[in-house]
C-alpha cells in the first residue's frame, strides 16, 4: 500500500493547473473559533466536508481543500483503505508567510509526507517531500524563499525553494553527509549559515551555502 502511494507521488506532478474552481477557499467563521471548538458538531481534527472537500478549522479561520483540484492530495486519498482515518491524521498549517499552508499526509509515528500550498495563487502546491521529517520552515528576509530543514534516514539535510519561481534553487555547497543541524539562519538572500553536527565525533561545525554564481547574474 505504502509502496503504491509513494509511486503515485513520484510520478504526479506537484503544481496543479486547473482553473475551474478553487483550490483552497477561506472562511471567517462568523462565531469565534474557540466557541466552534467547543461545540461538539466541530473537531479540531480536519473533517471531510464532501467527497471532494477537506475542511481544516485552524486559530482563527476555516480552510476548505478541493482535492480535485491538489492532484497529489486527491491521488492519495484514492489509494487509502480508509478514507475517514487518512483525513483525520492530516494537518494543516499556516505559514509565517500570509498566503502559503502547509499540509502534512499519508504519515507514520516517524514520516510524514509535506505539500506546500498557496492560497492566493490558483491552485498551486509543491510536494516537499515524501515520508520524511520536516523539522523547520524558514523564510528568508524579504519572504521570497523558504529553507527547509530536512530529517532523513537518520540524518539532516535541506532545500531551498524559490517562491517567486515556485520551485526549488541550488545553493552550494551541497549538505555534508551525516549530519544533523542545530541551527540555520539567513544571512541576506543569496546565502544561509548552517551550523550542524557530523557523526560519528559531534563537534559543531559552521559553514555558508549561497546561489551560485551564475544564479546570481541571471
Amino acid at each position: 500500500m505504502k509502496k503504491l502511494v509513494i509511486v503515485l507521488l513520484i510520478f504526479l506532478i506537484a503544481c496543479s493547473k486547473q482553473d475551474s474552481e478553487p483550490m483552497i477557499t477561506k472562511e471567517d467563521p462568523e462565531q469565534p473559533i474557540d466557541e466552534l471548538l467547543d461545540q461538539e458538531t466541530v473537531q479540531e481534527t480536519p473533517q471531510e466536508k464532501e467527497s471532494l472537500e477537506v475542511e481544516f478549522v485552524l486559530e482563527d479561520e476555516i480552510i476548505t481543500l478541493n482535492t480535485k483540484n491538489i492532484t497529489i492530495l486527491g491521488a492519495y486519498l484514492n489509494t487509502v483503505n480508509n478514507r475517514k482515518e487518512a483525513i483525520s491524521n492530516m494537518k494543516l498549517e499556516k505559514l509565517d508567510i500570509d498566503r502559503l499552508y502547509l499540509l502534512s499526509f499519508n504519515c507514520n509515528p516517524a514520516t510524514c509526507s509535506y505539500l506546500l500550498l498557496d492560497r492566493n495563487e490558483p491552485n498551486r502546491s509543491f510536494l516537499v517531500d515524501d515520508l520524511i521529517n520536516l523539522k523547520e520552515v524558514i523564510p528568508s528576509p524579504d519572504q521570497s524563499m523558504l529553507l527547509f530543514i530536512i530529517n532523513e534516514f537518520q540524518a539532516d539535510t535541506w532545500k531551498v525553494f524559490n517562491l517567486e519561481e515556485w520551485t526549488t534553487t541550488k545553493f552550494d555547497p551541497p549538505p555534508p553527509e551525516e549530519i544533523r543541524i542545530q541551527m540555520a539562519t539567513w544571512l541576506d538572500e543569496e546565502s544561509i549559515n548552517i551550523e550542524y553536527q557530523q557523526f560519528p565525533d559531534n563537534i559543531v561545525q559552521e559553514m555558508t551555502i549561497s546561489k551560485p554564481q551564475e544564479q546570481l547574474f541571471d
